[in-house]
């Protein structure tokens, strides 16, 4: 029987579906260098994060026939050393859209209107912070998305229709044409953005180009009070530069879901801020969300085991690569 290594825990049903017809290797609690050792004879990887294979590790896996990763961000996985290798890579894109979008509103509204900052005092008996603090009605605001793909054109569409906010947009890999169809205006650099909207919301995927692409010089170009939201990716945003920009309070808040590295430091001093809003890397896990993914990852996972075609192939070059 084939053994399939799941690094960390997703939804019940779809490690059920994987035992059904592989032997299921669950070492949630394993060090990412314990697991890397474990791999040795698996034929097939569901990876989420806490683990990044390298071409170093495809190498030494010699029965590795599959990756298959629980998410829509690849950049965990070397994808050129996977395709260089004949490895296929699946993945779930489509899998995170609606949960990612909705903790993206969740994290505007609680930035917006200081949140955490009102429970920890409500809860402390402080009443009277409610004449202290004035929160920012969103409605007939303005949304910059940097990243129009799925998850940034489902949040562009709840703030649009639920808020009234209009939509602008930075994404020099989609066509302007696209942009404009859905009714949001098309910018032509990240900085003009910055400069323009009210809120800032990064849906983009993490590479070499835009790993610190909201550089100090982007998050300097932001209006005055203006709230950033990133979703994606910590190292896409140059986390010294925000922590300035709020100490000197250029910005009205911000609210993060991901880390620069991760987990964050104890000692990070975003979390000295009251209003920014903090959650740990969990934008996509709710119960609908974590199904979706995990069921759409083992079932290709099981495909390319099967040698059949699986449905959501990140390199789809390894089809007409002869083994």
């Amino acid at each position: 029987m084939k053994k399939v290594l799941v690094n960390k825990p997703i939804h019940a049903a779809a490690i059920q579906r994987l035992a059904e017809e592989v032997q299921v290797l669950t070492p949630f609690a394993a060090p990412a260098t314990q697991v890397i050792e474990m791999m040795e004879g698996v034929h097939g990887l569901v990876l989420c994060a806490g683990l990044n294979v390298t071409g170093q590790e495809m190498e030494r896996w010699h029965a590795l026939q599959v990756i298959g990763r629980h998410g829509a961000g690849l950049d965990f996985v070397d994808i050129q050393a996977a395709t260089q290798r004949g490895l296929p890579v699946v993945y779930t894109p489509g899998g995170p859209t609606e949960s990612a979008a909705e903790h993206t509103l969740l994290l505007i509204l609680a930035a917006a209107r200081r949140l955490p900052l009102l429970d920890r005092a409500t809860r402390a008996g402080n009443f009277a912070i409610r004449d202290q603090i004035v929160g920012l009605e969103l409605q007939g605001m303005t949304l910059g998305v940097v990243g129009f793909g799925r998850i940034g054109q489902r949040v562009a569409s709840m703030c649009r229709d639920a808020l009234g906010m209009s939509v602008y947009v930075f994404d020099p890999y989609l066509p302007r044409s696209i942009v404009e169809e859905w009714g949001a205006t098309c910018v032509a650099t990240l900085k003009e953005l910055a400069g323009i909207v009210d809120v800032l919301t990064i849906h983009c995927p993490l590479n070499s180009d835009t790993r610190h692409i909201l550089s100090a010089e982007i998050i300097g170009a932001m209006q005055p009070g203006a709230i950033l939201i990133n979703t994606s990716r910590g190292p896409i945003v140059e986390e010294p530069a925000l922590v300035q920009a709020l100490r000197e309070e250029r910005l009205g808040g911000a609210g993060l879901d991901v880390y620069d590295p991760e987990p964050p430091d104890p000692l990070n001093p975003l979390f000295t801020f009251d209003n920014v809003v903090l959650t740990p890397h969990l934008a996509s896990f709710t119960e609908q969300g974590r199904r979706r993914m995990g069921m759409m990852v083992v079932e290709d996972v099981l495909r390319v085991l099967r040698e059949e075609k699986p449905l959501f192939l990140a390199n789809p070059q390894v089809l007409t690569m002869s083994h």
